[in-house]
């Protein structure tokens, strides 16, 4: 009986500390947060807070395709968004694309589902599509993670398309407050 006691308390005890233990919580930004028109960005929405935009000292930035400049209509092209800072190991994103009326323009398609996951804002800015971080998606290498995806034009000439991409710079203390949100932007002509 008394062995039955001892082995139902460390049971119990170890419960206990798996439950305290601090978990990470992040399985993606939440919608609309990439600072485009009409958005707001995690700095602002009750996240991480408690830096401005665009302080500190992490490098956040957006390749499409090579570096092209003007996109073809219906054709699809390799985007990787970047963000860097040293001794930091944990890192997300959230990227939107918009046309000159700031409504979605093209498609976004997932090449990573482990790393990234598309979405929509159900509430508002409805006709947008972002696509974010995955749990797993937030892990660095070497103080920088790296997202791709692709993303298909318009099937016709809609004039210019602006990228929006919100980054953060997280210090993985299991908490939101300390972090940096940074954003970017870049424009594609046709």
């Amino acid at each position: 009986m008394k062995n039955k006691i001892i082995i139902a308390g460390v049971l119990l005890m170890g419960f206990v500390i798996i439950a305290a233990t601090p978990k990470r919580s992040s399985s993606g930004a939440p919608p609309s947060a990439t600072g485009a028109p009409g958005e707001t960005t995690c700095a602002k929405s009750g996240c991480h807070d408690d830096n401005s935009v665009n302080v500190g000292k992490a490098s956040l930035t957006l390749e499409i395709g090579d570096s092209i400049i003007n996109y073809i209509p219906g054709k699809t092209y390799s985007l990787k968004i970047k963000i860097a800072e040293k001794s930091i190991n944990r890192f997300g994103f959230q990227i939107v694309a918009l046309d000159n009326k700031n409504l979605n323009a093209g498609k976004f398609k997932l090449t990573d589902e482990e790393r990234t996951q598309d979405f929509s804002n159900d509430l508002e800015l409805t006709d947008r599509q972002y696509v974010t971080y995955t749990y797993a998606g937030t892990d660095a290498t070497n103080n920088a993670s790296e997202w791709a995806v692709n993303w298909t034009a318009p099937n016709s000439n809609i004039g210019p398309v602006s990228f929006y991409v919100a980054g953060v710079s997280a210090n993985d203390d299991t908490t939101d407050k300390g972090d940096h949100v940074y954003t970017i932007s870049k424009v594609l002509n046709n």
